[in-house]
């Protein structure tokens, strides 16, 4: 798929919402990185003019975050290069190290989430609903209830019950995918 926008070279839409929704993800890398929020910022910047210089390259059947923590890595290798004069600067054997324990927690973060929304399928629609008023766009308990014209505590109750049930399933899923050695 083509990630430029016909007759102007930038990236498309679909690869823009993308990028946006990585920057909070991207930031924390580059911090860990970076051992501090110092230069962060400027680094995050650079990392999204790169990316979006080689969106064209992007395959969207990956996972954009894998692909830009690649971009992220060697925008701060370079932001090191220029700060050679600093003691405070980590090698690059161990910024490596770190950036590969990154790039892997994150992975078992998308897995775990990945979990998550397949415990979310199995709920009902009603119950999908609330979960999306509550918690997707933030509605609060006693909202829902004077909505629905329920007890705002047996709505809490609910809510509890269903915190539980998912948090039940992601525990059954996560135990049967990594069983005990």
């Amino acid at each position: 798929m083509e990630q430029n926008s016909p007759g102007t070279g930038g990236p498309m839409p679909e690869f823009v919402a993308q990028l946006t929704a990585s920057q909070s993800a991207l930031y924390a890398f580059i911090v860990s990185l970076l051992g501090g929020v110092n230069d962060a910022n400027d680094v995050l910047q650079e990392t999204n003019m790169k990316l979006c210089r080689k969106c064209a390259e992007y395959d969207p059947d990956q996972p954009f975050l894998r692909w830009a923590y690649v971009f992220a890595r060697f925008e701060v290798m370079a932001w090191r290069k220029r700060q050679q004069r600093s003691r405070l600067v980590l090698d690059d054997e161990l910024l490596r190290t770190v950036a590969a324990e990154l790039e892997e927690s994150a992975k078992e973060a998308e897995h775990q989430l990945k979990i998550l929304e397949d415990c979310m399928e199995r709920l009902t629609l009603r119950q999908r609903e609330l979960i999306a008023a509550r918690y997707g766009r933030g509605e609060a308990v006693q909202d829902i209830a004077v909505r629905l014209s329920r007890p705002e505590n047996a709505m809490a109750a609910l809510f509890y019950r269903l915190r539980k049930l998912l948090a039940d399933c992601v525990q059954s899923v996560w135990r049967k995918e990594s069983p005990i050695v």
